[in-house]
């Protein structure tokens, strides 16, 4: 009998996209990011990939485009600077 995971990590998906995508202050950014940024890390590796389709839909085309344009480290590099400037570069 075969095994599947059916912990499909959609609280902490949506978690990490409330805080892309959501207009909140820098102070409330910065005091989620440690938690945004260990959610990113636990994910497994389907996870993320349902979490890069998810990111991509919220992007302007070009935006969209480049991000398309990365590979999985890439884009979770990407996602993780963006976490930092929402959080400290603004």
């Amino acid at each position: 009998m075969a095994y599947y995971n059916t912990d499909n990590h959609d609280e902490q998906i949506d978690r990490i996209l409330r805080y892309l995508f959501d207009h909140q202050t820098t102070q409330y950014k910065r005091a989620l990011f440690c938690e945004a940024q260990q959610q990113l890390h636990d994910l497994d590796i389907a996870a993320q990939y349902q979490l890069f389709a998810l990111v991509r839909e919220q992007l302007p085309r070009r935006a969209k485009l480049l991000f398309s344009a990365e590979d999985f480290r890439g884009k979770q590099q990407v996602i993780l600077e963006v976490m930092q400037h929402l959080a400290f570069e603004r």
